[in-house]
């Protein structure tokens, strides 16, 4: 076999490579993963002590059918709690924000799947206000608005018309 001396070091290399072990090398982080604070005020991020605060979420008055689904509390004691809710209540609504409506969707479901499809589902969705406070050591504070989705399923006993 001839070797075009063009060729020749690209095949030694390779042959030193096949050896070794290979490295992969992980993609750089993007700037904004980084930084770790809000997108819009990036001159701040350099304050040691810039902080960020959230006020509570704005709620209706809570009924005692009502089931705020969050992303802490584990999934099974959301689910009893909506059982017995059912056991004793005509209809539950459970509520999921932002990162927690896809809980929410879930156990709705799966409630509708323990019920034997005796429940119906009703699902609303909707927007948020949400106020984010900025605080920096300067003594600047501002408010930022923002606006996260949220879904309110309505379960219901279905009424058998004989």
């Amino acid at each position: 076999m001839v070797i075009n001396k063009k060729y020749k070091s690209h095949i030694l290399s390779f042959e030193k490579m096949e050896g070794a072990k290979k490295i992969r090398k992980s993609p750089k982080p993007k700037h904004d993963r980084e930084m770790r604070t809000p997108r819009s005020n990036r001159e701040e991020s350099f304050d040691s002590d810039y902080r960020i605060e959230r006020r509570p979420t704005p709620r209706l008055p809570k009924r005692k059918n009502d089931v705020y689904v969050n992303q802490k509390t584990p999934f099974i004691g959301q689910f009893n709690k909506c059982k017995s809710l059912l056991n004793s209540e005509k209809e539950i609504i459970i509520h999921g924000l932002g990162a927690a409506v896809n809980t929410a969707v879930n156990l709705a479901l799966q409630l509708k799947s323990f019920y034997s499809d005796a429940v119906a589902l009703e699902a609303t969705t909707s927007t948020v206000d949400l106020i984010d406070d900025h605080h920096s050591s300067s003594g600047d504070h501002r408010a930022e608005n923002r606006k996260n989705s949220a879904i309110h399923i309505k379960l219901a006993y279905v009424t058998t018309s004989s």
